[in-house]
């Protein structure tokens, strides 16, 4: 590099110092000399610092094994992934660090992968049409296990009291087209909340009616089978969350 000389001048500025271009900015030169000697690099704040860093390194033919010490914290980081999600995930897996890669991919739910200026930035950024083709088959799997957690509550159901007098207990529930897309877009989510199990799966108990046609109520044992009821869905829809598909398979 020192052997070229400048376009401009011939190597030389105006006192006589060798000048020599460079692609990179300053703050990544600054990173990337400190990473060389050895003093502590400043922190790396941004997504787009990491992917010149990266680019950087491989210019230099600068093991990526160094970088990883400064790197691999700050694209493990939640918001580096909210950021860029799947710039993210495709320079994660074209440095090859599968466990963050693996991580990244639940941020990636959002994109449609069938768009073809999304799947043309993603293999742009991981070199590799496997990071692609690992997200299209999360995709499918994700559908498969939609209808797992559907089923959970199932048709319209009533809790009759045994009791004369008392009323039942019912469950309404939305279309259940309706409450399939509702539930996929939900599970777009890195870490979907069910806490929430009758807005979570589309259905709600409503209250029984007591006015002056109706003033009877549920019995006690009506409303403790309610709640042992839902807290049974609740522990299921978060079984069958733990199960369902949220990141590429190592």
């Amino acid at each position: 590099m020192f052997a070229l000389p400048s376009a401009d001048n011939g190597g030389k500025d105006q006192n006589d110092g060798y000048v020599i271009p460079v692609e990179e900015d300053a703050a990544t030169l600054q990173v990337l000399l400190q990473m060389i000697y050895p003093i502590d690099p400043p922190p790396i704040t941004s997504f787009p610092l990491a992917q010149k860093l990266v680019t950087a390194c491989n210019k230099y033919f600068m093991s990526t094994a160094k970088l990883r010490l400064y790197l691999r914290s700050a694209l493990n980081d939640d918001q580096f992934m909210k950021e860029d999600p799947l710039a993210c995930y495709g320079l994660l897996w074209k440095l090859g660090w599968e466990e963050e890669a693996i991580r990244a991919s639940r941020y990636t739910h959002t994109f449609q992968l069938t768009d073809t200026s999304i799947t043309r930035k993603l293999i742009e950024h991981s070199e590799d049409i496997e990071a692609l083709l690992h997200l299209l088959r999360l995709k499918d799997n994700r559908e498969e296990a939609l209808d797992n957690i559907l089923s959970l509550v199932k048709a319209n159901r009533y809790y009759v009291c045994s009791q004369k007098g008392h009323a039942p207990l019912s469950i309404n529930f939305k279309d259940y087209n309706q409450r399939k897309a509702e539930l996929r877009q939900k599970l777009k989510a890195p870490y979907p909340d069910a806490q929430d199990v009758e807005d979570f799966l589309g259905f709600n108990i409503p209250v029984p009616r007591t006015d002056q046609w109706s003033s009877v109520s549920p019995c006690e044992t009506c409303l403790e089978g309610r709640t042992a009821r839902l807290q049974a869905i609740r522990s299921n829809v978060i079984t069958a969350l733990e199960a369902y598909p949220q990141t590429i398979s190592g």
